[in-house]
Order: structure tokens, then C-alpha cells, then sequence
């Protein structure tokens, strides 16, 4: 098992395709599919069910890709603490954020970040919440920036560093916007628009 292989298999298990995954890694479709086959061989397992043109992974493929993601994590981390051995921060850094934290309150940490790091080259994923959680999670993120997660589980770890207040607003002739005093409880008789159901926000919400 090399590098050049696995990354053959994240690239199809991405994208469904081998065709697209050998454009990707500028190779022809008979080389990604040599070394697909090179890999099974060594595993001794099928990783891919190949239908038509549809491809997708099989119980085997899909529990080799969150290791795939680790070894070529775990690699990146000691070509970094190599390096750094010099006193140099650099090598890539994968950061996943959402679109409202990423567009108004990262760009000048990554401002001061850039130049303190000229030699650290940034790789930005915008993306919702929960997705850059679960990013971070099976290890294709080494860091996220996002709404905070009702709850966390290992290996990831979670730090709060911004408070970014809740609002519930009401239409100028609704009943609560009358009220002067208004408690959780008088909100939660009254039917409201939530954000999609998949989201923090949305269980935070509701839990409260």
C-alpha cells in the first residue's frame, strides 16, 4: 500500500468515478484502475461495486476511507513537525468554516495568521456547520471554524472562542411583540420558522 494508491481511492470514493478521479490525478483511467486493483489484491477485499458507470464503495471500501484520510493526515503532521524542527511554521493547513464565520469574522485572524506564516499554505473549505464538522471528524479537515456542536466526540476537540448570541424576532403584530417581559416559554406556545432540521442551530434551538 503506497500514497499514490490511496489517494487513487479517496479520489474515486470522492467524486464516484474513475474517469473523473484520473483527471483529477492527471493520470489515465487505466493506470487510477491498476492501482485500484494493485490495492484490492493487497487487501484481499472488493472496495468498489462498479454498476454501469456508477461507482460506489463497498462495506470494505467504506471502512478503509476514514483510515485512508488518517495515514495521509498522520504523514502531512510529521512532514510538518520535521519541518518545524527548524523553527518554520509551513506545509498545508485544511481549514473548514462556515460561509457567515468565514466571510465576517475570520478574514483578519487569517490576515495576521498569513504573515506571521508566509510559508503555511491555507486550505479553505467553505462549508455548512454540521458538513465541516463531520470533515474534522473522519479527518479530511485538520481544523473548523464553525457554529459549536451540541455535542462533540473523539478524536475531536472542541474550543468555544466566540459568543454569537441567539435572537428569536417577531412580526410587529405578533402577540409577543407586544409584550413587554417575555420568557423561553411564552416563545415556545407560539409556532416558529427553524432552521433546517439537519443543523446545530436547529438542535440548539430546540433544546432550549
Amino acid at each position: 500500500m503506497d500514497l499514490a494508491t490511496l489517494n487513487a481511492f479517496i479520489a474515486i470514493a470522492e467524486l464516484g468515478s474513475f474517469s473523473e478521479a484520473a483527471e483529477r490525478l492527471h493520470l489515465t483511467q487505466p493506470a487510477v484502475s491498476k492501482r485500484i486493483a494493485s490495492l484490492e489484491q493487497q487487501l484481499n477485499v472488493r472496495l468498489f461495486d462498479r454498476l454501469g458507470r456508477e461507482v460506489s464503495l463497498t462495506e470494505a471500501g467504506r471502512a478503509l476511507l476514514p483510515r485512508a484520510y488518517q495515514i495521509l493526515n498522520v504523514l502531512d503532521d510529521t512532514r510538518r513537525a520535521l519541518t518545524n524542527l527548524s523553527g518554520e511554521v509551513s506545509g498545508r493547513l485544511t481549514l473548514a468554516t462556515s460561509h457567515h464565520i468565514g466571510l465576517h469574522r475570520l478574514p483578519p485572524l487569517l490576515r495576521a495568521f498569513t504573515r506571521e506564516h508566509p510559508q503555511v499554505k491555507l486550505d479553505i473549505q467553505f462549508l455548512d456547520s454540521e458538513v465541516a464538522y463531520e470533515e474534522v471528524l473522519h479527518g479530511r479537515a485538520e481544523l473548523a471554524v464553525i457554529t459549536l456542536a451540541p455535542d462533540t466526540r473523539e478524536p475531536v476537540h472542541a474550543v468555544a472562542v466566540w459568543d454569537d448570541p441567539l435572537d428569536f424576532v417577531a412580526a410587529p403584530e405578533h402577540p409577543l411583540a407586544r409584550s413587554e417581559a417575555i420568557s423561553l416559554a411564552d416563545v415556545a406556545l407560539h409556532p416558529a420558522v427553524f432552521p433546517g432540521g439537519n443543523t446545530f442551530t436547529h438542535h440548539i434551538v430546540r433544546r432550549l
